[in-house]
């Protein structure tokens, strides 16, 4: 039954015009008043607004906060669990058992939009404190904008809850609304189409302009003026070329019959979304040298999408400011992805900024923001998700510890309670792991990340070290165990198992087995881990210059965990970088060198070797290549198409307003496991068809699709994205809903799938033309 809140209920009213014109908005704002009644005597109560489009709204399903439902409402009976088994178990030896009630993330589609074509109505005021008459005065910023927003408030004092919902019109006297869409590639033709809406104020001749930058707009059939009769409404379309990649801008302008400008300014992003190519090269510059650092490193690369990073001395030998912009400019999140790109930026902060990733506030927010994103994939238990909470994944358990016991060494801000179970997980994981005979590798690093917080029994390390060495099957594991017993003191164990790794590299090849490896590693990447984690402990026992030839020397994309126990080798063996020896146009270079530089007409850089040997060079060159790779690839083929919702393929112009199934297809070539990732970038022609509005996203209601269960998918507003497990699957098919919109001429980018932690095993689809007809 609900609950009768007597003299808990505060009574809240809100008072805004229901109707505003922009022309009324002074300074971009509008003043709000908010009421509460029903304060107790001596308490003081506080408010929030939220102010918001209800279009978005609608599209959510969300409806005006309840306080009091919540907390007064009817009630479903609950359930509770006794035991008395966390007073049995040794806290010594075992985390305390705790009952938490909740469910997994949301495994909901997510809808990720380039920038918006206009601002977006969303206003949200923080907590405000209620004067003593008992009223709060609240500046609501609005952008221009046309429609129905609804403000919402929420009061609350020490004894009593309460909201409201108001509703308030916001328009111009003639609405103008322009229609573009929501990005386009270079060279693309489009159209953008404006309708305008006479709703109050003097009716007649209008005068009409529009103007762009970076598109061409073809207005010539655009007239200056025309009639607009009283409630009339007129509709224009004006072709659009886009050129190069940016994000550009298309103002309108409507002068009314009693002189008022109207003014909308749409933001247009133009994107090149062909797979970006990395090429690194590296040579030695000779004492005297002199290498020019210019636009020529660009070529072959469509304007506005190339970068390159140059390192200098003993940061270029692992190319650390490339593996940083990789890391970086990596495209998908798992919580893997999102840990190995921040864990690198703990210790090489000093980089990045030079790298102009960010000042030290700007590095500090990345891990902050990546300390967030993994914790909200903690399960109740400590554990961790790749996509969303779960548990299950023990060696992503340990990694995603590790991270944050890094971080929380370094001085950032890690949560004690969730740290605190993550570690109690990784305790109950060493508790209670079964025996092994092969394998071994989430024990093994439980029991480094245990050992660096002081919290892994003895016992257990010289256990796994004296009767279990054989059985850790790779080099990483018997390194993390040896780094384990060196952090407690044990250096001679501790190099036994070093040395047991060094056997292992020389067993392991750089020609990797199409097999499952559930640590996410590859050869390369226990190569990495071996030397960071043997320069860290301060072990002789592997040979340091063997394990860095093969890291430097490896001659391909690098996987997240290649890159990030790479930039981590970096860091362990470059405690000091020394001076350069270099200047750059004369001026001579303090420190070691780094830098990022981009565009197209960037001024030319003279690097001279100013000291008496060759210093190493790294250059690496991020962009889209101006003439596409046909299609093809290595260890799988893509194929995509498209067809009715009938079943049928598409042998003819899309229709605009026409809904279609887009339909992938991989293969492998030979029989293996790995976990891909599909990216099927969007021609600008088509949208994703919103699977949040009546399932109409929702391919399994049609039957003559047979579509593979994916771990993670993503709908965002310019391409389709999905994680697959593949476990032997002879084929992968993955089906979507797309809407043709606006009429035109597109590019159509290459579908693309690829090994995450094997990434030279790839394929593409050949790109294209989309046309859209009306």
């Amino acid at each position: 039954a609900s609950i009768w809140p007597e003299g808990k209920e505060l009574q809240v009213d809100i008072t805004a015009p229901a109707v505003l014109a922009n022309s009324e908005i002074k300074d971009g704002k509008t003043s709000v008043t908010v009421s509460v009644a029903e304060v107790a005597k001596g308490e003081t109560a506080y408010v929030t607004l939220a102010a918001v489009d209800l279009g978005i709204l609608n599209l959510t399903g969300f409806a005006v906060p309840d306080p009091e439902g919540h907390y007064f409402g009817q009630r479903r009976l609950g359930m509770e669990l006794r035991d008395i088994y966390g007073q049995l178990i040794d806290g010594m030896n075992g985390a305390l058992g705790t009952v938490r009630s909740g469910g997994d993330a949301s495994n909901a589609a997510r809808m990720q939009s380039p920038p918006p074509t206009e601002k977006i109505m969303a206003f949200f005021s923080g907590p405000i404190e209620v004067g003593p008459d008992g009223t709060a005065e609240i500046d609501v910023a609005i952008p221009p904008f046309n429609g129905t927003i609804r403000m919402m408030v929420v009061a609350w004092s020490p004894s009593g809850v309460g909201a409201a919902g108001s509703d308030m019109i916001l328009r111009d006297p003639v609405v103008v609304t322009a229609t573009v869409p929501r990005f386009l590639a270079p060279g693309d033709t489009s159209q953008m189409i404006l309708e305008i809406v006479h709703a109050d104020g003097p009716s007649g001749q209008m005068g009409l302009t529009v103007a762009a930058e970076g598109l061409a707009l073809n207005d010539q059939n655009l007239p200056r003026q025309f009639d607009l009769a009283e409630g009339g409404k007129a509709t224009f379309t004006v072709p659009i070329t886009s050129a190069d990649v940016g994000n550009h801008t298309i103002k309108t302008t409507l002068i009314t019959p009693d002189g008022h400008a109207l003014i909308n300014t749409l933001a247009l992003s133009v994107r090149a979304n062909d797979p970006e190519i990395a090429t690194t090269r590296r040579f030695d510059l000779a004492a005297g040298d002199t290498f020019t650092f210019d636009a020529n490193v660009f070529t072959g690369f469509q304007p506005g999408t190339a970068s390159a990073t140059i390192a200098a001395g003993p940061l270029a030998r692992f190319d650390a400011p490339g593996l940083l912009t990789t890391l970086d400019r990596y495209p998908y999140g798992c919580t893997e992805q999102v840990t190995s790109g921040a864990m690198p930026l703990l210790y090489l902060s000093g980089v990045a900024e030079t790298m102009g990733l960010g000042s030290g506030p700007d590095v500090q927010m990345r891990v902050d923001q990546a300390i967030e994103q993994v914790l909200s994939r903690q399960a109740s238990n400590g554990a961790f998700g790749l996509w969303r909470a779960d548990s299950g994944d023990y060696w992503l358990d340990a990694y995603v510890s590790d991270f944050l016991s890094r971080a929380k060494i370094q001085g950032y801000t890690v949560p004690d309670l969730a740290f605190r179970l993550a570690m109690d997980n990784l305790r109950n994981r060493i508790n209670y792991a079964p025996d092994f005979d092969q394998g071994g590798e989430d024990i093994a690093y439980a029991l480094l990340v245990l050992a660096r917080e002081g919290a892994a029994a003895m016992g257990d390390l010289r256990y796994y070290a004296d009767t279990k060495a054989d059985a850790f099957e790779t080099p990483l594991a018997a390194a993390q165990l040896g780094a384990a017993l060196a952090a407690y003191g044990d250096q001679t164990r501790a190099d036994r198992m070093f040395r047991r790794a060094a056997r292992l590299m020389t067993a392991h090849t750089d020609q990797e087995p199409a097999l499952w490896r559930a640590d996410y590693g590859s050869n390369l990447r226990d190569a990495a881990g071996v030397l960071s984690l043997a320069a860290e402990s301060g072990s002789a026992a592997v040979d340091r210059d063997a394990l860095a030839q093969r890291i430097s020397s490896a001659g391909r994309t690098l996987s997240t965990q290649e890159a990030a126990w790479s930039l981590l080798a970096t860091h362990a063996l470059t405690t000091d970088a020394g001076q350069s020896g270099l200047s750059v146009d004369g001026v001579a270079v303090s420190g070691p060198y780094v830098r990022l530089l981009e565009g197209d007409g960037l001024t030319p850089v003279a690097i001279t070797n100013t000291s008496g040997a060759a210093t190493d060079l790294t250059l690496t060159t991020f962009g889209v290549p101006e003439v596409a790779p046909d299609a093809g690839g290595y260890g799988y083929t893509i194929d995509r198409s498209y067809y009715t919702m009938e079943g049928n393929p598409i042998t003819s112009p899309a229709l605009a307003g026409t809904r279609y199934i887009a339909v992938l297809r991989i293969k492998p070539v030979e029989n293996v496991q790995a976990r891909l990732m599909i990216n099927d970038p969007l021609p600008a022609g088509f949208e994703i068809d919103n699977p949040n509005l009546l399932r109409s996203g929702d391919v399994r209601a049609l039957d003559w699709l047979n579509p593979t269960e994916a771990q993670h998918t993503e709908f965002r507003a310019d391409r389709f994205l999905a994680a697959i497990d593949l476990r032997g699957q002879k084929q992968i098919d993955l089906a979507y809903v797309v809407r043709a919109i606006s009429p035109g001429r597109y590019h159509h980018p290459a579908a693309s799938v690829e090994d995450m932690y094997r990434p030279h095993y790839r394929a593409r689809t050949e790109t294209g033309q989309l046309v859209v007809v009306e």
